[in-house]
């Protein structure tokens, strides 16, 4: 089947082409599955005794690799939607989904649905490309699901409305801490394994559970002869469309506030650069105020100040970063004054605590644990203890809104762990790892098993207090 793409491009010589693409759709692109009875023997990668096949949306595949990654995880289906996505926007864990699905052992299949005319899908007018692939991952999920009716189907995902959408295609779908905690029994470290991330959390996951419970009580209702509202399945399109709207709309509970914004798309991030909007640079983090970065700009005539960790947005010391410059009413002069240390241990605790229900902001600098004092006989380095030519010492101020290059250190980072703490009537399991160096956060763990391990993952600050759960690497 040939199916035809065409769209209108402006050339470098100002002329306007149209350019007509062949786009070929078959059918004899196999499940990869023994259970069908249509698949190529060949091609057969699932198992036939699985207990269950996973589809997985772009999401998942960019940020929960080291869940992906345990060898509980088998017999997963993994869309070319998913896998072009994946590799378009980070080269690292593109590479990584290749070897997975190249390993004999984690049996991850790869599933041409952009060349099959069954699930093949074409973007709806106002239709974003990024809910085009979403409908796309939902198509191939309910076609394995009638193609092996024998085999349940669950869609892995993060997002409520791709959660409420599929519920009203009658696709199982779950979140990733849902399915860790179904799989408790056979592999309780999987829930340290999943990453939190800004898309997804607890409101978000309550929003999804309505939605799901609104589709599945009009599901119900037509199946018993009741009214159905204008056309087929409304009621369940319009409880996808509700959550989809609530969470795109960011209502969250008061209880935990987002205090990042997401980083700028790589496209955004490129044109605002060659237009003069953002300026690209290394940050530099004060030696002794890690509230405090620079980054360096040709362009602006003298270094960039990035004051507090909201700017900073989750970037750390050495990251090339890019930069929006901020109104010049918004620009602030040099800290000189260094974060205190608490006098009581009570206040010491109050920003590991804060951090749990996003309270945290910059007026919690001077509770800082005294790790950040210095000696009164030494004097602030670099650019902030140097003078500006503005009248009030007011220097150009922005904040970061994207990261080109994390700047990992080979001989990884030093630091001491603070004792263990445990939640009230859980088995819950919190420690902080305090670095050295003054310019790199603080790390917390939280991680559920009786004996757990952790690693130093620095890649996902979700709050002043960097917060990431895990389980590999060093005994504790």
């Amino acid at each position: 089947m040939l199916h035809k793409k065409s769209f209108v491009k402006k050339t470098k010589g100002g002329k306007i082409v149209k350019v007509v693409r062949e786009h070929y759709l078959r059918d004899d692109i196999w499940s990869g599955s023994p259970l069908d009875p249509r698949c190529d023997p060949s091609a057969h990668k699932l198992a036939a005794d699985a207990k269950h096949y996973l589809v997985i949306d772009t999401n998942v595949a960019l940020h929960q690799m080291d869940f992906l990654e345990h060898p509980a995880i088998k017999d997963v289906v993994v869309c070319r939607t998913v896998v072009e996505e994946v590799e378009h926007r980070n080269k690292a864990g593109g590479q990584r989904l290749k070897a997975l699905c190249q390993s004999p052992t984690k049996r991850f299949f790869v599933f041409s649905n952009e060349h099959h005319k069954e699930t093949y899908v074409k973007e709806e007018p106002g239709e974003s490309p990024n809910d085009r692939n979403d409908r796309a991952i939902r198509v191939v999920a309910k076609w394995y699901a009638d193609r092996l009716p024998s085999m349940p189907i669950l869609l892995l995902t993060n997002d409520a409305g791709n959660l409420a959408a599929a519920a009203a295609m009658g696709i199982t779908g779950m979140t990733l801490p849902s399915y860790a905690r179904s799989r408790a029994a056979d592999a309780p470290e999987l829930q340290d394994l999943v990453a939190r991330q800004e898309f997804m959390d607890e409101d978000d996951a309550t929003l999804a559970a309505e939605a799901i419970a609104a589709a599945a009580a009009a599901t119900a209702g037509s199946a018993r002869g009741g009214p159905a509202g204008p056309g087929p399945g409304s009621n369940r399109d319009a409880a996808a469309a509700t959550a989809a709207a609530n969470s795109s709309s960011g209502q969250r509970s008061s209880k935990r506030k987002r205090l990042f914004e997401q980083h700028r798309p790589m496209s955004d991030i490129q044109a605002g650069i060659a237009a003069g909007r953002y300026h690209q640079g290394a940050l530099r983090v004060n030696r002794f105020n890690p509230f405090e970065g620079w980054v360096s700009s040709e362009a602006v005539g003298r270094d960039i100040l990035i004051s507090g960790r909201i700017d900073m947005n989750r970037a750390i010391d050495g990251d090339i970063v890019v930069v929006e410059l901020l109104p010049e009413s918004q620009w602030k002069a040099p800290s000189r004054v260094l974060p205190r240390a608490a006098t009581k241990q009570s206040k010491g605790n109050q920003l590991l605590n804060n951090a749990d229900d996003g309270s945290t902001d910059e007026a919690d600098a001077d509770i800082a644990p005294e790790i950040f004092q210095v000696a009164p006989e030494q004097d602030l380095e670099g650019p902030a203890a140097l003078s500006s030519s503005l009248p009030d010492g007011r220097r150009p101020t922005g904040r970061v809104v994207g990261v080109i290059r994390r700047n990992w250190r080979t001989r990884g980072y030093c630091g001491s762990l603070k004792p263990e703490e445990l939640g009230a009537g859980s088995s819950t399991k919190s420690l902080l790892f305090v670095p050295v160096d003054r310019r790199y956060p603080m790390i917390r763990w939280v991680c559920h098993s009786s004996t757990f391990k952790a690693v130093i993952h620095l890649f996902s600050c979700c709050s002043s207090i960097s917060t990431h759960r895990c389980s590999q690497c060093m005994m504790v």
